[in-house]
């Protein structure tokens, strides 16, 4: 497609899992659509950037002995200034303080105190205060963005997504009147698609199939035939021929409802008799944003020892590598992020279509705030990514959604001002907060433990 002399940033590259996945990504993908590019990584933590640096130019080496001329220009720098100076594109996954610690006391500190959670990642209490360690860094960042890359595309895949990426567009818009381009990136939309794929037997090709809500509470609003196909037999559903035009939605539903009894996933199989749609991906993410989640899936939570870990195992992958004792194509493959294939669309002017972006609402679901967060699909090209304007929602979706809605907007002020009132405000009206006292309890509890990474908290009581 020809040479691309643009840079593309990417922040938290010392992360094994997010870091190595981009860049094998760019090598998989990139290394002929964004031939001629600088990549720039960067990350606070001086060690794992130099670990995931050597490994990247290793492969890169390695490709063009080969004779493949993979044409990147690799930097890496702590320095974050120096890294978004001029960049076209930047890519960030970070979190503030140690991962596993932090979301260990998110999920059980509100617990503790008597809150009805699940999961606490990125809706219920702990949600809230995964924002507000989120927020401040990221802000941190697009102020530099502001001052040297103003123009630049932000790709974010950090959680809470819905709302640090609101929070990110309410504090640039409120301090210099700028609409950042920024836009939040999940790859939870897959398990959602492999799940509709295992219950029909492989039909997605031959569907339009539209998903629509916020992130990790999206819905499938639309899956209709676009050509003749069959579907396959599936416990008491036997095969069937599906016209083309067919609303496969109802069938959808009976399918989804049987598949969550065979697979023990009560809260998917209440939510789809209820409202008629499938949403996901599993139990845990659509239960962290129902305070009744915790009847159907009580005992939901991270397996904390195990992504410790995973990350170990990952490091010593890089060092073995870089030792000459494991062969360096192991994380050379398609991640199923879309951060490349988007930058791609992007240079290239490709009219792609995505199946989930996390974008300003705009007019893509009517009953919304209009500046809220949605994740909805989009056509990406030369002139930005374009939100679908959905199709109006059903009633009950859209009061679920409408009410996590009004929530996030108020985690996101107090995320952005450190207002300790507001911060009451969001835990009083948090449905797995039971009440204010324990709001109190709870609020005071994360400012002891966690004070040090809220930072705007620190003259808020």
């Amino acid at each position: 497609m020809g040479q691309y002399d643009g840079k593309i940033v990417i922040i938290g590259a010392g992360s094994a899992s997010f870091g190595m996945s981009t860049l094998g990504d760019l090598m998989a993908m990139g290394a002929e659509n964004l031939s001629g590019a600088s990549i720039l990584l960067h990350d606070i933590d001086g060690e794992n950037l130099d670990r995931v640096e050597t490994v990247f130019k290793m492969a890169l080496d390695e490709a063009n002995a080969e004779g493949e001329d993979i044409d990147f220009r690799l930097v890496s720098t702590i320095d974050l200034e120096l890294a978004l100076q001029d960049a076209s594109f930047i890519i960030m996954s970070i979190e503030h303080g140690n991962r596993m610690e932090t979301w260990a006391e998110d999920y059980y500190i509100p617990i503790n105190h008597g809150s009805r959670q699940v999961y606490g990642e990125n809706g219920g209490v702990g949600g809230m205060f995964h924002t507000f360690r989120q927020v401040p860094p990221m802000l941190d960042i697009v102020d530099t963005m502001h001052d040297v890359c103003p123009d630049a595309w932000l790709f974010n895949y950090s959680n809470p997504l819905s709302r640090v990426t609101w929070s990110i567009n309410r504090y640039c818009k409120r301090e210099y009147n700028w609409n950042i381009k920024n836009v939040g990136l999940c790859h939870g939309i897959g398990a959602g698609l492999a799940l509709v794929e295992g219950v029909f037997g492989g039909i997605l090709k031959k569907c339009e199939l539209v998903s629509a809500g916020l992130n990790h509470f999206y819905w499938f609003v639309k899956l209709q035939a676009r050509q003749k196909l069959d579907i396959k037999s599936m416990g008491p559903f036997k095969q069937e021929t599906i016209q083309s035009g067919e609303n496969l939605l109802p069938r959808l539903k009976e399918r989804v409802i049987h598949w969550s009894r065979e697979h023990e996933a009560p809260l998917i199989q209440e939510l789809a008799t209820i409202y008629g749609h499938l949403t996901y991906p599993s139990q845990s993410h659509p239960g962290e944003y129902l305070f009744w989640a915790d009847a159907y899936c009580p005992s939901v939570k991270y397996d904390f020892p195990g992504y410790a870990r995973k990350s170990e195992a990952l490091k010593k992958d890089l060092q073995a590598t870089i030792n000459g004792k494991k062969n360096n194509y192991w994380w050379i493959k398609r991640s199923g992020e879309r951060a490349i294939p988007i930058i791609s669309a992007i240079v290239h002017d490709l009219n792609q279509d995505e199946l989930a972006v996390n974008i300003t609402n705009g007019d893509c679901i009517q009953g919304l705030p209009r500046d809220c967060v949605v994740e909805v699909p989009a056509t990406v090209n030369a002139s930005g990514i374009h939100g679908k304007r959905i199709d109006p929602m059903p009633k009950g979706i859209l009061a679920l959604l409408a009410h996590e809605v009004i929530l996030q907007d108020l985690v996101v002020e107090a995320a952005i001002t450190g207002d300790y009132n507001m911060a009451m405000q969001a835990l009083c009206m948090d449905p797995t907060c039971p009440n204010p006292t324990i709001a109190r309890h709870i609020l005071e509890e994360f400012l002891k433990h966690q004070g040090h990474l809220l930072p705007q908290f620190l003259d808020g009581s």
